[in-house]
């Protein structure tokens, strides 16, 4: 599946989603995504990486840490933003980006 056919099924589910390219590599704004955490909901801009950045097979990266959860924040500017993301490694590229941000929400549960 094409990346413009995984950016529509993120975008069936969150509506708001806006696809950004650099580097000729696809990722996915997601303004105000609420993460459901041990501790009750938060609400983060988003950026799914689907695919390689900085020796993860894929990453999500945040507009600000979520305090009290995960470990080795990390900061990496990308679009002009400074974006913070967590050691969660081994979520691969060769699924629906949809399952990827699931799986990487799943670290906050």
């Amino acid at each position: 599946m094409n990346a413009e056919d995984q950016f529509d099924r993120v975008q069936a589910i969150y509506p708001d989603a806006v696809a950004l390219v650099e580097g000729g590599r696809t990722f996915v704004h997601l303004p105000e995504l609420v993460i459901a955490t041990r501790t009750g909901p938060v609400t983060r801009d988003a950026l799914l990486c689907p695919h390689e950045h900085s020796g993860y097979k894929t990453r999500l990266f945040l507009d600000a840490a979520v305090p009290g959860h995960l470990a080795n924040w990390t900061q990496h500017n990308l679009f002009t933003r400074t974006w913070f993301t967590w050691s969660w490694n081994y979520i691969v590229a060769e699924q629906p980006w949809t399952s990827i941000l699931a799986n990487h929400l799943a670290a906050f549960r």
